[in-house]
């Protein structure tokens, strides 16, 4: 869309889809973690790296509703994914892959919470933010909303669609457009 080579360049807007509450402090200035839903600009790249058969970035977020940045790693395979986040068997081989890293410390429970603190097994889980569904954008507001209607006909306008519908149409702050509405939908 925007004629980049890059998997993820400085200026995309990426949201978080797994709560951290490793890297950040609770100083009571700021979020105190990292919540799922929340939404980040990338400032700069660092590096790529490649680490337990998973793609890794060493990257600076900017945390607009916060208002702080954020130097981290990120897994780069979750941007892609068809799930919501890492799904729980590739999180569970990560974290098996590092505690190999761990087998120096003889108590079990201490390789547990030395991947725990991990940097590889903290690193953010993202996807891209230009578009959202209704429901990461509870909490949140756009200048300009777009709503898609989609494949609803009119036997679907349930209370549950109207409360949706609601829902979507109070995120914008200034105009909503709304697409692929039928003209019966107005009637």
């Amino acid at each position: 869309i925007f004629f980049r080579e890059e998997e993820i360049s400085p200026g995309d807007m990426v949201m978080i889809v797994k709560n951290n509450y490793s890297l950040v402090e609770d100083d009571g200035d700021g979020p105190g973690f990292i919540a799922n839903g929340d939404i980040a600009e990338v400032k700069r790249i660092r590096r790529y790296e490649e680490q337990y058969g998973f793609r890794f970035a060493e990257m600076t977020l900017w945390f607009p509703d916060y208002n702080f940045e954020l130097e981290t790693k990120v897994m780069l395979d979750v941007l892609h994914l068809d799930t919501p986040s890492l799904p729980s068997e590739k999180n569970s081989e990560l974290f098996h892959a590092i505690l190999g890293d761990y087998v120096n410390l003889k108590i079990r429970r201490k390789q547990y919470e030395a991947v725990r603190k991990d940097p590889w097994f903290n690193a953010l889980q993202i996807k891209f933010s230009y578009a959202v569904t209704c429901h990461k954008a509870q909490g949140g507001q756009w200048e300009r909303v777009f709503i898609d209607q989609g494949m609803f006909n009119r036997n679907e306008i349930t209370l549950d669609y109207l409360k949706w519908f609601y829902t979507a149409l109070t995120r914008s702050t200034e105009r909503v457009y709304l697409v692929n509405f039928r003209d019966s939908f107005f009637l």
